[in-house]
């Protein structure tokens, strides 16, 4: 009887987790197995799809756009690293600097709180301060500066920039938190001892915190790495690649191509390429952190 209840309860347990499963496999494993076939065919999205080999993967190398959206994600990446980790580490400092424990709760709740406000909701703020009438030309005309008025979305010579440094003062909540955290586990003795060798204020971060906090600062180089490379919504909505492909980055094009060309098999193969990439950075983030640990 004892067995019989075991299996009874084991199998009462399966069907509770079986949707979760169902689910799983047919909304995230089955587009990846999908994305393996249709990369290799020539596909519309209706029609029977039509192998042809290497055909899309080979296409990419002559693929103009492609090439520009990759040298655009490049320039997002190196610019989005910097901001994932400058802003953050200098306010992980002067917070945890602070002597009162209270005043360093206080400012942590102050900028956790904004994580709160959805994505969207920021990039549909920022794209109105950037209109030509917007808030930020009409600050520049208050304080003077109306000669640095621009089209901050319609020049394709800053449109990417615009893009990128949107979310002033580019302090990430999650970012900060990591480096808050690695700076609270320092140990007390090497602070001490540090102060002993004169090691006080800058010569402090730059000798102590920064080499101490290397762990996190891997992490978020690569967690950064991977989110520059999946990010597609500020560009989609605030100038949808424009103007011409100035703001155009490998997901976009790899979204325009499948919907808008209707050339999924295409757009399948993009897919697979950033998912090879964006895998091994995973692996290589996974090592680092394994090996640190």
């Amino acid at each position: 009887m004892a067995g019989k209840a075991k299996i009874k309860s084991a199998l009462t347990g399966y069907g509770f987790i079986l949707p979760t499963f169902v689910f799983l496999i047919w909304f995230m494993y089955y587009p990846v197995y999908q994305a393996l076939n249709g990369a290799f065919t020539d596909w519309d999205g209706f029609n029977a799809p039509n192998y042809i080999g290497l055909d899309n993967f080979t296409r990419m190398f002559s693929d103009e756009v492609l090439r520009q959206s990759v040298v655009n994600a490049l320039i997002w990446i190196a610019l989005s690293i910097v901001l994932a980790i400058v802003p953050p580490f200098f306010v992980a400092e002067l917070i945890f600097h602070l002597k009162k424990e209270r005043a360093q709760y206080i400012y942590r709740t102050l900028f956790v709180v904004p994580i709160v406000i959805p994505g969207i909701v920021t990039i549909l703020l920022w794209r109105f301060l950037y209109q030509g009438d917007g808030a930020l030309n009409q600050l520049l005309d208050i304080v003077g500066l109306g000669s640095l008025k621009q089209l901050w979305l319609g020049d394709p010579n800053i449109a990417l920039y615009s893009i990128i440094l949107m979310g002033f003062p580019w302090i990430s909540a999650f970012n900060l938190l990591i480096f808050y955290s690695g700076l609270q586990s320092i140990s007390s003795e090497v602070i001490e001892a540090a102060k002993l060798e004169g090691a006080i204020g800058w010569k402090r971060v730059r000798l102590i915190d920064i080499p101490l906090s290397a762990p996190q600062l891997r992490l978020i180089v690569i967690l950064t790495l991977i989110g520059s490379l999946q990010n597609i919504i500020p560009p989609l909505i605030m100038t949808n690649g424009g103007p011409g492909y100035s703001t155009y980055v490998p997901i976009l094009h790899m979204y325009n191509v499948s919907t808008v060309n209707g050339e999924f098999g295409y757009g399948m193969a993009i897919a697979l390429v950033m998912f090879a990439v964006i895998l091994l950075l995973t692996l290589i983030n996974m090592k680092l952190i394994k090996s640190e640990s």
